[in-house]
């Protein structure tokens, strides 16, 4: 049972037909449990409090940035269950609309300022310089059209001393969730076609993703040459998760969690997941860094 953040349950369906609109020829998603996990408030305080742990710094009074919103569910209980000032940049265009009209309904719910969530793309911030303590993004990376720009702009916005945290699919790893697929390792869109179509499902979707990898990212911070220091790439979480099952089947993870319990019954667990880390193929990329 998800514990929804909104009590207007017609949100579900809202954000499943706009869910349905953008996805249907392209993914075959339960639309209405991917709506829920969305609006779920479980799921947000996930996200909160992995930022937190992996950082140890009290968000009180802090100042947040996340890229690319959504609905707006995390912006919602970081303010009204961790005192946070935070904000967000969504697009309101073509199929992200909705969103806006589902978000701008939950900060109503919650009485809170109109203004929190930006029409913006991550590509082009509006905000100064050093503006943001905080800043953080979940699933989104991968689905913008420069991801070399986004990070760039995310640390002009952190204010020396502040944290980011980026969670994004590793497609240097095993498994694709859109789809919700094993993933032999491709970074190759042709390739990653060719592999969706062999197993009968529509290749088109891989266009409008980036197959980002751990290598890719280091290179692209080496490019960018910031004043930052890395704190973790999410190997840790990745291990952890693994030996203990300890986590939610968002993203269509249940499919695996039978295979995650046969691992630990053959108290392999540890194993597996120190051979996965040594090769980056940890997933997903959790990228929490310093600017300095």
């Amino acid at each position: 049972m998800v514990d929804l953040i909104s009590k207007d349950e017609t949100l579900v369906d809202k954000l499943s037909d706009a869910l349905y609109a953008s996805t249907k020829d392209l993914l075959n998603l339960n639309v209405k449990v991917v709506a829920k996990e969305f609006l779920s408030k479980k799921r947000a305080i996930e996200q909160i409090e992995l930022f937190k742990k992996i950082i140890g710094v009290d968000f009180s009074g802090k100042k947040l940035l996340e890229v690319g919103a959504g609905v707006g569910a995390m912006l919602v209980i970081a303010r009204s269950e961790y005192n946070i000032e935070a904000f967000g940049v969504e697009p309101s265009s073509n199929e992200f609309c909705s969103f806006r009209d589902i978000s701008s309904k939950l900060i109503e719910e919650y009485n809170l300022p109109k203004d929190i969530i930006v029409n913006s793309t991550a590509e082009d911030l509006p905000f100064e310089d050093s503006s943001f303590d905080l800043v953080y993004s979940t699933n989104v990376l991968e689905h913008v059209k420069d991801p070399k720009k986004v990070i760039s702009e995310s640390i002009r916005v952190l204010k020396p001393g502040g944290y980011l945290q980026f969670v994004i699919p590793n497609y240097f790893s095993f498994w694709e969730g859109h789809y919700g697929i094993f993933w032999p390792c491709i970074t190759n869109k042709f390739l990653g076609r060719l592999y969706v179509k062999l197993l009968g499902k529509n290749p088109a979707y891989v266009d409008t993703l980036q197959l980002i990898s751990p290598f890719y990212l280091k290179k692209t911070l080496k490019e960018l040459n910031l004043n930052i220091e890395v704190i973790s790439w999410g190997k840790e979480v990745f291990k952890d998760r693994l030996e203990s099952g300890n986590y939610s089947d968002w993203a269509s993870l249940k499919r695996i969690r039978s295979i995650v319990g046969l691992i630990q019954k053959m108290k392999i667990s540890s194993l597996i997941a120190n051979i996965l880390n040594l090769f980056k193929m940890y997933t997903p990329i959790v990228l929490t860094l310093r600017k300095v």
